[in-house]
């Protein structure tokens, strides 16, 4: 008689053993492919999170005295003009972008402008006609503009601005509302020279400054102007072409200080003219509770599977020792104990095989009730920061203080402008709601490891169980009988 029909016979014959080893197995294999379940649900939350969010560095101009190209110029008024003579170049743009893992850019530098609209007056009086000035921020295209990217604008009617386009500007809806634009109409913009611009888009604001927030005109979400590189130099006659900062995405921000410490090491770039800023505490923030939990998981499942290893090795050897008749008889026919012993572990498998494919059913029962707590859990949101200073550019890649600087340390604070609150604030928000997309569920390669797993604590177990019968001798296993 082969081993795997012994086995089958006797797992059929005592019932009652087999029943209780099947609701032991059971209740072990339900605990580790929930785990397993649990801990893939939060690989793929993490997953999704650095696709939702991204991570973002920033090159921008570097505002300090350590950078040769700086300048720092103070007009009869008390206002300070910072500025540059090497702005963020296309050279050093597609330098960055090919670097492995990039995903996007958006490069962008803004400018104090006049026009011949009706603009939203602010509640922060400045000096001279600044309050009569807006922001034309030029951009490389407003549709991974910053702005649009983290819901802050939308646009409502018209196209983006691309880098084919020449001569056009995004506007608001308000503003055309106000100045009864439409699609096609020109308007007029005014710095060191005159230059007409033809409205090709329309965006709307989905996320209005606070109602009792203190905002000049130029920073009125309903006063930006968005235009395109081609009217920048227009406006300011042969000046370099460049931004004042570009932001870069990375496909995975896990490894946005991997693909950083690439772009320090480009010979190709004056770094003493830039500095590189990081972006990537939305994802950290959203991503830690994940990360904490796929930790744990992954210690649960490790203590599950020893304590069962233990457990079923106890109840194995406890059984083995009243089978000692048996496995005497097997040997006085001649069987050899590792035929015996692979008897005893047929026995276990043919009751592990039918709990680990009855495990999925409770698992996911589970595995629901799982999913309705990591929904319960409050991701932090991103904290608000603004600048201490409000700056505004000139001439492309230069600035214009409207207040008067009293520490230079202050430079540090502008490297991502107004607009890092609402920004943040806005990633934050996608990171809840990509978080509440967790979905803990059974698959097939979940079954695969429960198997895998199981099988080598069933085997271990099977082995240390049989120890002390096997390693008598067939005459002392016939004197225990006797």
């Amino acid at each position: 008689m082969g081993t795997i029909r012994r086995a089958f016979l006797y797992v059929t014959r005592k019932k009652g053993k087999s029943v209780l080893l099947f609701f032991i197995l059971l209740i072990m294999a339900t605990f580790v492919l929930t785990g397993l379940s649990a801990r893939e649900a939060s690989r793929e939350a993490q997953k999704n999170l650095r696709e939702a969010l991204g991570g973002e560095f920033q090159v921008a101009v570097n505002l300090s005295e350590s950078n040769p190209y700086f300048r720092k110029d103070e007009d009869g008024a008390g206002n300070v003009e910072l500025y540059t003579e090497l702005p963020v170049t296309q050279e050093v743009i597609d330098a960055v972008m090919g670097i492995g893992g990039m995903k996007y850019y958006h490069a962008s530098t803004q400018t104090l402008v006049s026009t011949n609209l009706t603009i939203f007056p602010g509640n922060v009086p400045l000096k001279g006609d600044m309050n009569n000035k807006i922001y034309a921020r030029t951009v490389s295209g407003t549709e991974n503009s910053s702005f649009f990217q983290s819901g802050i604008m939308e646009l409502a009617e018209g196209e983006h601005i691309t880098e084919n386009v020449r001569n056009g500007a995004v506007i608001s809806k308000a503003m055309a509302d106000q100045n009864n634009l439409k699609l096609g109409d020109t308007i007029s913009l005014q710095a060191d020279e005159a230059v007409k611009v033809k409205l090709i888009g329309i965006y709307e604001i989905l996320k209005p400054d606070p109602a009792f927030a203190s905002i000049v005109t130029y920073e009125k979400l309903e006063n930006q102007i968005f235009i395109d590189m081609g009217t920048l130099q227009d406006l300011f006659g042969n000046v370099p072409s460049g931004f004042y900062d570009v932001t870069f995405t990375v496909e995975d921000p896990a490894e946005l200080e991997e693909i950083i410490s690439q772009v320090n090491d480009l010979s190709s770039i004056d770094w003493r003219a830039f500095t590189v800023t990081t972006n990537n505490q939305t994802y950290l923030d959203a991503a830690a509770p994940l990360q904490k939990l796929q930790t744990l998981v992954s210690s649960m499942i490790f203590v599950i599977a020893w304590v069962s290893g233990i457990i079923l090795s106890l109840i194995l050897t406890m059984w083995g020792r009243g089978r000692i008749h048996e496995t005497g008889v097997f040997l006085s026919l001649g069987i050899g104990k590792t035929q015996i012993i692979g008897q005893y572990l047929a026995e276990v498998l043919m009751i592990a095989a039918l709990a680990f494919g009855c495990s999925y059913f409770t698992s996911s029962a589970a595995a629901d009730q799982i999913s309705n707590e990591l929904l319960g859990q409050n991701y932090p949101a991103g904290e608000e920061q603004t600048a201490g200073v409000t700056i505004t550019q000139k001439d492309g890649f230069s600035e214009d203080v409207a207040v008067s600087i009293k520490d230079d340390s202050v430079l540090a604070d502008m490297a991502f402008g107004q607009d890092n609150g609402s920004e943040t604030e806005a990633l934050a928000d996608g990171a809840k709601a990509d978080t509440e997309q967790i979905s803990v569920a059974v698959d097939f390669y979940n079954m695969l490891e429960l198997y895998l797993i199981g099988t080598m604590i069933i085997i271990l177990s099977v082995g240390v169980s049989s120890l002390s019968v096997m390693r008598l001798r067939p005459r002392e296993i016939l004197s225990k009988m006797s």
